[in-house]
């Protein structure tokens, strides 16, 4: 046997149907290869050598992948064979057998619609493959074939890299985390719990609302009413640069993933676009009628989000500055916006007291989350994409779980309005801004609030922590931004 598929991980398995989506099969390869490599992709007429036993590699491949593809074009659901009989009526048709083997493992299955196919229902197909109409698809389209695989890859990247770290030893646990044996009841030691001041970085003359690191964690974005941006430097706190040309205070910023840019959200109802090293504007992107309250890009920094008093969401092409989409149907005024780690789903939190879940390929409206009671002001996923916290004028703050839409816990403790949440890398601790001029601290696991970290004078309206956890920022009325440790 020369293609031994047990022994490579993060094995890719691409099933699909050769009379039918042949093409849409061949292009998708081409782009995983030069992402991931040859031997990390399976394609039967290419990975399998001649005089191999067909159904034996197919099967060992499928038995040994990590994620399987399953591309499904306009005819997957009603094919049939010579004697008429539908395809996957047939227990050993290989496309139903080598879709059963991944659902048996528990493999993270992706159903591709090509050519405009649509996804079958679960009472159209066989028991044995009744799951795949409830696994989320992704739509490959010519006209957006790049958008469409960045998205693939992401997540593929995302799911191959956590199965090597499950595979691999545990590191050492890092010095900075190290607590005398204590840990969480999944092995991992305790999140590290920030709990005094650790500088304060002055120099904008209004309140500021936003803060920011970027992914590198050396530098710090706030956002402010004195109508600029300003960036520090994380170790000194040192202002290295302000970003100035706003006509109205600015609201949010938020870091591109590759740290290159910066975008800010501001009255003056537009986004604007950054290059981090010059401080050169690099784009103005125009559309919103009203201010703009938040902004956030797409994990891969393809897409970026604003939110505005005018009650909508609008997603923009971060290359061009072409506005991609707007989504509509609130109420009242967006006020937050987040996408999910995978990038398939948005977030937006509003005046009209709920929190709506989008679909970034297509913009279809997903879900909405009620249970507010005042407005929203502040929307974040968890690092994984479970669950979704909410910050409210309520005085509290929700979390809900982002599959079921089901409210998962009410974390209550906050004497004025919340105005912005933020989860630490690890996932185990959610930090809250009030009003009532505190951060706190919560434990995600049990809602238990473990530290109340104050500033004394002023209502905090941001917080963001550091890509290594070991650092807080909170932005306050008091025109400063707080670094906590």
């Amino acid at each position: 046997m020369t293609v031994s598929t047990g022994d490579v991980p993060g094995r890719i398995f691409m099933s699909y149907r050769r009379e039918e989506t042949a093409y849409p099969a061949g292009w998708l390869f081409d782009r995983l290869v030069d992402h991931f490599g040859r031997e990390q992709v399976f394609k039967d007429i290419d990975s399998i050598e001649l005089g191999d036993d067909f159904a034996e590699v197919i099967t060992t491949a499928v038995e040994s992948c990590e994620v399987l593809l399953a591309l499904i074009g306009n005819r997957w659901l009603t094919a049939t064979g010579r004697d008429g009989r539908r395809r996957l009526d047939d227990p050993n048709d290989f496309v139903r057998v080598e879709i059963e083997a991944a659902l048996i493992r528990d493999v993270r299955v992706i159903p591709v619609l090509v050519e405009g196919a649509r996804m079958p229902r679960a009472d159209e197909l066989p028991a044995s493959l009744a799951t795949l109409a409830g696994r989320q698809a992704l739509e490959l389209s010519p006209s957006r074939f790049d958008f469409d695989t960045q998205r693939l890859l992401h997540v593929l990247d995302r799911t191959i890299t956590r199965r090597k770290g499950e595979d691999a030893p545990r590191p050492d646990i890092p010095p900075a985390h190290r607590r005398s044996g204590h840990t969480i009841p999944d092995g991992r030691p305790p999140a590290h719990v920030p709990s005094q001041q650790v500088k304060s970085l002055t120099g904008h003359t209004a309140q500021v609302w936003g803060a920011a690191f970027s992914p590198d964690g050396r530098l710090l974005a706030s956002a402010s009413d004195d109508k600029t941006v300003r960036l520090w430097e994380v170790a000194t706190g040192t202002q290295v640069r302000t970003l100035t040309g706003r006509t109205g205070g600015v609201k949010g910023v938020a870091f591109s993933p590759d740290g290159i840019l910066l975008a800010s959200a501001a009255e003056d109802k537009t986004v604007r676009l950054w290059e981090v090293a010059t401080g050169t504007k690099v784009r103005k992107l125009t559309g919103h009628t009203a201010q703009v309250w938040g902004v956030a890009f797409s994990p891969d920094g393809i897409l970026l989000a604003s939110g505005g008093d005018d009650k909508t969401v609008r997603l923009w092409g971060v290359a061009t500055g072409t506005k991609v989409r707007t989504l509509t149907g609130r109420t009242g005024g967006v006020n937050g916006v987040a996408f999910s780690p995978d990038g398939r789903l948005i977030a937006s939190g509003a005046d009209d007291t709920t929190v709506r879940l989008w679909e970034v390929a297509s913009g279809t409206h997903v879900r909405t989350l009620t249970g507010h009671t005042d407005s929203v002001r502040g929307v974040a996923f968890s690092p994984d994409g479970i669950l979704l916290a909410s910050a409210a004028d309520d005085r509290t703050v929700r979390l809900w779980e982002v599959a079921s839409g089901t409210q998962v816990r009410t974390l209550t403790g906050h004497t004025n309005w919340v105005r912005g949440v933020a989860f630490s890398p690890d996932g185990i601790l959610l930090a809250s801004a009030a009003d009532d001029r505190t951060v706190r601290l919560w434990e995600v696991a049990s809602g238990t609030q473990v530290r109340t970290l104050a500033h004394d004078t002023a209502g905090v309206n941001g917080v963001a922590f550091s890509p290594d956890g070991t650092l807080l920022a909170s932005a306050a009325d008091d025109k400063t931004v707080r670094l906590w440790g």
